[in-house]
């Protein structure tokens, strides 16, 4: 793995899935549906955001998509550091939050007037990585807690996306290929 390069493993941005600043949740799922349906190399489930010209301007993630569609981790995040939670903290604060507790059709109708804007995760300077970096430091990111997905540049331009499954799937191989 010491020879493998990021830019051997990532995933070009015009390959990556992409949605606009104006666009809403709703429109961001059926995105997603439409490139589950598509995609026979990299089904995403998180996408990027660009502006009009194309240019990356952030990223909308898994658990972005469910801290907007229940507005309630608002409340619960604002005093949260990183860290662990014990399991009885989240389990009272779920029930002191009323957490998902709402019918299916609210959040079809939250997810619909909320913007791609008001939600996507503009990456901080640790979540990018360069195309020449090495697969450790990749991997070493990731395990101390990056924001997914790792975002990748040469130099100041953003020319793709790595995904943390991605870097699995290189470890998972290396493995199955030892002889013990």
């Amino acid at each position: 793995m010491k020879n493998t390069m990021i830019k051997d493993v990532m995933i070009p941005i015009s390959d990556y899935m992409t949605i606009k600043e104006e666009d809403t949740l709703y429109d961001v799922f059926q995105i997603l549906e439409k490139n589950k349906k598509e995609s026979t190399k990299h089904a995403h489930r998180d996408a990027i955001v660009i502006n009009d010209k194309g240019e990356f301007k952030g990223k909308v993630t898994m658990i972005d998509l469910f801290r907007a569609l229940e507005p309630n981790y608002k409340n619960l995040m604002k005093d949260y550091k990183k860290g662990v939670l014990k399991k009885e903290y989240v389990m009272k604060a779920a029930k002191e939050f009323n957490l998902w507790l709402e019918p299916i059709q609210s959040l079809c109708e939250r997810g619909s007037s909320i913007k791609v804007s008001e939600i996507m995760h503009i990456p901080e300077d640790h979540e990018y990585i360069q195309e020449e970096d090495s697969f450790e430091k990749a991997l070493h990111e990731y395990v101390m807690g990056v924001h997914q997905p790792l975002i990748v540049k040469k130099g100041d331009k953003v020319t793709g996306l790595l995904r943390f499954g991605d870097l699995f799937e290189i470890v998972r191989k290396q493995m199955l290929a030892c002889s013990v």
